[in-house]
């Protein structure tokens, strides 16, 4: 994943006002620090001395190792999706970019120009190695064609740029369409995209339809992160595959939310045609297994936050901060994050862990940790046998364990006078028996890569109660946590004993180390003297955490004197209740005490370095009250009404051409933890974000289903939500798949914080003073492939020049009959008709007038519309679709959004998506004319 969870903030325009405002002047010191490196900076002697103990790398591969971390890093991209397209694309690449390599070397400047080539190891020559430098892309024009090739197939979507071994954990998952997927550290979205390539890649004659005759997995993918940020990041990557099985969700990674796993296996309401499939009964098993009946994933991607030295190459400024204790700080989250994710996983199912570093405190000593509390029900695979051309070492049976002083071997010689280290770090004589050498290190020089950590676990039996790793080594610390500065008390070791230790230990070591000197025991009295300075260092972190406690004792009890009260008074008021005979006010008095039990618990157990952010995400929301599973009958009754709400969406176009306001509806159910426009002032779990509704208002989907022919088995009434329940017609209406309608219904309490789910299907459009017709509402265009086989009305099918021609002027004019009436518009004097029309055609633009067209936009009313190019002109050119393009937008029909008025037809997408499309039109027509 990288290198932590970095807390670095935004400049904004608020910190240069007010009393705290900062200089706006320019800080030498700043700058100097972060000024660009240059090869001979690096270097770092603590770097290379940590890792030739560890002996990581082969004593004679040392130098190439080193070597190859101060080269740039190769660019390397992989061409998404799978079938005709990519093997097209692919084809395309290698016969007119990488053509110049083939009369052999081609030299510039007394270099040689290294060719591309695809990574052997990566399936089906999808993934690309390219080393080109600066001076090559500047003077060889042909070089700088593919480089601008590459950046706008990564803007449309056909590849990606990813690094070369962040390609590899997801190779090693074996997702299948019907698995739930949890990707736990998901940002910045490149790996699960690789997800949801392999969880729509379905066979054509696989039964996985959802029952709208579009083939769609019946599983689904949670993306994960915890910096909210990232997951704006995350929602940008992956919106180019246009899948409606997708959920982007913002918590930490070792505090993902358990959910019921009997109300995720429920059919959605409403559903019509075949229900999604419950991954346990598509794998045979039972999705339980689990004391605490949650719901289990079957693939879990733990790619964990590191101290990300394998990425050096990259980010060359790692030489200069790289310190031991960059791994030493995360090692207890990563092993929490793992935990939680063995949990989470089903019996039968496959775990990856992985990070972007050579540690193996970060490495081994987490798994090894995983496989001795699993007890036997957690197994290393071995996969030696998968992908054998890319080169691994195997990972390490032994190991030491070092703090900023000095090194050590075991725990009981550390306990006491180490600094920041964990008993979960060592390794024992237990762990080195456990089979290691299964896990996999990538190393740069092997490939010319990065560097990467792997391995692939499977979950063959329930897991015992896993507990986090007990804390109680540390010293007790009282800490302020949060924007509101409560206090949390983390148990732990008495400062003041630990103090007094250390000391003394200090004492004895400098004696030894002056003893030594005095014999010239050089390495002894070296020895003694680290020793030393760490067991000063621990008294330091003593009297630190006790001083810490002295000043915020008296508050925290006041804190928690407060609490018990509260939780006196819930209980009173519960058992008031229910004496009264109220149950269902009892039951939510008393889930409101153990909630609050719970977070507190969770808060507790956290890292010091992760109090701050759970306190900040968790710590002062209440939970919403839980209720019943709610039906849809008012959807299922506007699914049932179908292509009837004619009448209906005529009447709200005219109520709105009136000014009248139509009022919101009232959703059966709400999820996703938001508070915003919540009914009666509630307000939800969490800050910030907007909650997500079911659009069950039968005027919106009857207007929806009639204005755009959309095929009646098609659930559109039972699988549209919104994130707004504020306005009567919400801004962006998202289409979600079976699998993750359950999920959400399942949700009840709401513990999932929820930054985006499903896929965009419509958005209301808005034209101030201007005509809207009986629909306001567009099709996305990030939904349009998804929703194009459904539609069977307002869709334009162009010829190559018009499709063109529209590409090209966004606004095309169209003639309008002066004895026609467009269909929905209403009638209107015909004069009236005539001379709006005549108004809206610009006197410099012919009118699109070919007679295939103009009678197709007799029956095309005002409001949005999709302008398609024609099949057959589709097929002359080859660029029809076949059942294997999957879910990815780049591979989808050359089709647009637009908007239809009396006298015009205009684009609704992107300016660059236009030059896209007209880009991949023109190499069409290239290459039949070459052909020709």
């Amino acid at each position: 994943m990288g290198r932590g969870q970095g807390k670095k903030q935004r400049l904004l325009r608020k910190d240069f006002k007010g009393a705290n405002r900062r200089d706006n002047t320019w800080d030498e010191k700043r700058s100097t620090k972060n000024k660009f490196m240059e090869p001979s900076d690096y270097h770092n002697e603590a770097f290379e001395e940590y890792y030739h103990v560890q002996d990581i790398v082969p004593r004679d591969e040392w130098q190439a190792f080193l070597g190859s971390l101060k080269t740039p890093l190769p660019i390397t991209f992989r061409i998404n999706g799978s079938g005709k397209f990519a093997n097209e694309l692919r084809q395309k690449m290698e016969s007119d970019f990488f053509a110049n390599f083939r009369a052999g070397p081609i030299m510039l400047d007394g270099e040689v120009v290294d060719p591309p080539r695809p990574l052997p190891w990566y399936p089906h020559n999808l993934a690309w190695h390219m080393n080109f430098s600066r001076n090559q892309l500047r003077k060889l024009s042909w070089l700088g064609e593919i480089h601008e090739f590459m950046k706008a197939a990564n803007e449309a979507g056909s590849i990606t740029r990813q690094e070369a071994v962040s390609m590899v954990p997801p190779l090693f998952m074996d997702v299948r369409p019907h698995h739930r997927v949890l990707d736990m550290c998901a940002a910045p979205g490149s790996k699960t995209f690789q997800l949801l390539e392999m969880l729509h890649n379905i066979d054509a004659n696989s039964d996985s339809s959802n029952g709208s005759g579009a083939i769609t997995p019946t599983g689904f993918v949670i993306a994960n992160d915890a910096e909210p940020q990232r997951c704006n990041l995350l929602t940008h990557q992956t919106k180019r595959m246009c899948s409606p099985c997708l959920m982007v969700t913002n918590h930490n990674g070792e505090q993902f939310p358990c959910i019921s796993a009997v109300a995720a296996n429920r059919p959605p309401p409403g559903n019509s045609g075949t229900s999604a499939i419950p991954p346990a009964e598509a794998d045979g098993g039972s999705s339980s297994g689990q004391a605490d009946d949650v719901m289990l994933f079957d693939r879990i991607l733990c790619d964990v936050p590191c101290s990300g030295d394998g990425t050096m190459r990259k980010a060359p400024d790692i030489w200069r901060r790289w310190t031991v204790n960059n791994g030493n700080g995360i090692h207890i989250m990563q092993l929490k994050i793992a935990l939680q994710a063995v949990r989470l996983l089903k019996v039968g199912g496959r775990m990856v862990y992985s990070t972007c570093t050579f540690n193996p405190i970060e490495n081994e000593a987490v798994v090894s940790e995983l496989l001795i509390r699993c007890s036997g029900t957690l197994e290393l695979l071995d996969v030696s046998y998968q992908l054998p051309e890319l080169q691994r070492c195997p990972g390490k049976r032994q190991w030491k364990v070092r703090d900023k002083h000095q090194w050590y071997n075991t725990w009981e010689e550390a306990e006491k006078i180490c600094f920041k280290l964990d008993p979960t770090m060592f390794c024992t004589p237990e762990k080195s028996q456990l089979p290691l050498d299964r896990c996999m290190r990538i190393l740069p020089h092997h490939q010319d890569t990065g560097g990467f950590f792997v391995a692939v676990l499977q979950k063959v039996a329930p897991t015992p109660n896993l507990h986090d790793p007990d804390m109680k080594h540390r010293f007790t610390r009282i800490i302020s946590a949060g924007p509101s500065g409560r206090l949390i008390k983390m148990e732990g070791m008495d400062p003041s004993r630990g103090a007094s230790y250390a000391a003394d230990f200090a004492l004895q070591a400098a004696e030894q180390a002056i003893a030594a000197l005095e014999s010239a025991e050089t390495a002894a009295a070296e020895k003694a003297a680290n020793a030393t300075a760490a067991a000063v260092a621990r008294a330091g972190l003593a009297l630190d955490a006790a001083q810490e406690n002295y000043k915020h004792a008296k508050r925290y009890e006041a804190q928690e004197d407060k609490k018990q009260q509260k939780q006196r008074r819930q209980q009173d008021a519960a058992g008031a209740a229910a004496e009264d005979g109220d149950a269902v006010a009892a039951a939510q008095e008393m889930e409101g005490v153990e909630v609050d039990d719970d977070m507190m618990n969770a808060e507790q157990a956290t890292a010091e370095a992760a109090a701050d952010e759970a306190a900040a995400e968790e710590g002062q929301e209440d939970l919403p009250e839980a209720g019943p599973v709610p039906g849809s009958d008012a959807a299922a009754a506007a699914a049932t009404n179908g292509g009837g709400g004619g009448a209906a969406a005529a009447a709200r176009a005219e109520a709105a051409a009136d000014g009248a306001e139509k009022a919101a509806w009232t959703p059966s159910w709400v999820r996703g933890g938001g508070g915003r426009g919540r009914a009666g002032g509630g307000k939800g779990r969490f800050r910030g974000i907007d909650p997500i509704v079911p659009v069950e208002d039968p005027s919106i989907i009857s207007m929806l289903i009639d204005f755009y022919g959309v095929e009646p088995d098609f659930p559109l009434a039972t699988h549209l939500i919104s994130r707004s329940i504020e306005f009567a017609y919400p801004k962006r209406l998202y289409y979600v798949s079976d699998a993750l309608l359950s999920l959400l219904l399942a949700d009840v309490s709401e513990s999932l914080k929820i930054t985006s789910t499903g896929l965009k299907l419509f958005e209301r459009h808005e034209l101030r003073g201007k005509e809207i017709g009986r629909c306001q509402y567009r099709i996305a265009q990030e939904g349009l492939p998804f929703l194009l086989p459904h539609l069977r009305k307002q869709v334009l099918h162009l010829g190559a020049q018009d499709f063109m021609r529209l590409l090209t002027e966004k606004n095309l004019p169209l003639i309008v009959p002066q004895t026609a009436t467009i269909a929905g518009d209403g009638i209107q004097p015909q004069r009236e008709q005539q001379q709006e029309g005549a108004a809206k055609v610009p006197s410099n633009q012919a009118p699109l007038t070919t007679p295939a067209v103009v009678q197709q936009l007799d029956n095309v009313e005002s409001g949005g519309a999709v302008a398609l190019l024609d099949e057959s002109a589709a097929k002359a050119l080859g660029l029809a679709t076949s059942e294997d393009s999957g879910a990815l937008a780049a591979n989808a029909p050359l089709a647009i959004s637009v908007w239809r008025t009396r006298a015009s037809l205009s684009v609704l997408v992107a300016k660059n998506e236009c030059e896209q499309l007209l880009d991949k039109i023109k190499a069409a027509m290239q290459k039949k004319g070459k052909q020709q």
